[in-house]
């Protein structure tokens, strides 16, 4: 049985006796892990809450149970906020998010036939893009509103390509992504784990790019929740984010890593993706090419600057949406981000240490 999490810098509060049931959505990715954790650990039930944790195969099955009041709270990519509460392909929902439960652990994978043509970089694949290849190269993303195809896009621009135009990016959910490359139906993807690192072992797939060179801790997958039901059980909702931040907590401590990867692979939905599972939360994650990088560089999931909704990471992602075109809004959505349900639910942040001042220097007199 893995070790009990460390105890939380912040001042608890009492449990309560829980008044509702709370369903929480998630798709299995490995940062998806703290919502696993906290049930195998007891944390939920440690706060006084009875969660039903919902597998779901992709992020239009998530938009919509939360929409439809089927979902109180789920793992869900941060752009998916804006794509909701301003309604830009639907109605409007209102949601909000309080906790980043993470910070990148994505990659661009190209298929193994691109190496074998002598592609390495971007700059390669532009070549290929504006030779006379008869069909526009197809690759996949989990969603456009999520970090996945900003950073695809990234990528493709630093090789002189443009996403628009030279290629076709289509949509799948994670699960699919090894299966299309394996078929040739895409001939890369932009995911997080640990799809990348099936492609690697499967030998299906190469990882050129990652979170770590495109955008280095990038904020990345949020807890995601209907207003509705912060309002009416906001001692629930707070209580769901104590489970949740010690469970972050222990995910991040190196030392729980080896436990954390039995964990999941003991759960039916990551059943045989142990291997898989390592490069990311263990390290090294291999990317196929003879490059390496550790798991601590690649996925993060608790910190100072990894789990609070600041304004900063607000303003990235609407710059990147809008670089993106998917909105031209300057500003978030009022009420879509929550800091004030995460100070209530674990009290204030503690202090910054204070910088130590340099010694002065001494003059020295000369004799």
């Amino acid at each position: 049985m893995p070790p009990p999490p460390p105890p939380s810098s912040r001042v608890p509060r009492a449990p309560f006796r829980s008044r509702t049931t709370v369903k929480l959505g998630f798709v299995p990715l490995s940062d998806s892990a703290p919502l696993t954790v906290a049930r195998e650990l007891g944390l939920y039930s440690k706060e006084g809450l009875d969660v039903v944790l919902t597998r779901e195969l992709g992020w239009a099955s998530i938009r919509e149970k939360l929409a439809y009041q089927d979902l109180d709270a789920a793992h869900a990519p941060a752009p998916m906020l804006f794509r909701m509460a301003m309604g830009l392909d639907g109605r409007p929902v209102d949601v909000f998010t309080s906790y980043y439960l993470n910070a990148g652990g994505n990659a661009v994978t190209l298929s193994a036939a691109l190496r074998r043509m002598g592609i390495r970089s971007a700059a390669d694949l532009k070549r290929l893009v504006r030779s006379k290849h008869p069909e526009r190269l197809i690759f996949a993303v989990v969603s456009l509103y999520s970090c996945h195809y900003f950073l695809l896009r990234r990528w493709l621009l630093s090789g002189g390509i443009d996403p628009d135009k030279e290629v076709l990016i289509a949509v799948l959910p994670p699960e699919q992504m090894l299966s299309s490359l394996q078929n040739g139906h895409i001939e890369g993807f932009c995911s997080g784990e640990p799809w990348n690192s099936a492609a690697v072992l499967a030998g299906a797939g190469w990882c050129p790019s990652t979170s770590v060179s495109l955008a280095p801790a990038h904020p990345e997958k949020i807890l995601l929740t209907r207003t509705a039901f912060a309002e009416r059980w906001p001692d629930e909702n707070a209580a769901l984010l104590r489970a949740i931040d010690q469970a972050c907590q222990w995910c991040e401590d190196p030392a729980n890593r080896p436990s954390l990867v039995d964990l999941l692979a003991s759960c039916r939905c990551f059943r045989d993706s142990r291997a898989a599972l390592r490069p990311a939360l263990l390290g090294p994650f291999d990317c196929g090419d003879g490059n390496r990088i550790a798991a601590q560089d690649l996925l993060r999931f608790h910190g100072p600057a990894i789990n609070a909704p600041t304004e900063e990471k607000t303003q990235w992602l609407l710059a990147q949406m809008r670089h993106a075109k998917l909105l031209t809004a300057e500003r978030a959505p009022q009420g879509a981000f929550r800091p004030d349900f995460l100070e209530e639910a674990l009290g204030p942040p503690p202090p910054a240490p204070k910088a130590v001042a340099a010694p002065k220097k001494r003059k020295v007199a000369m004799a």
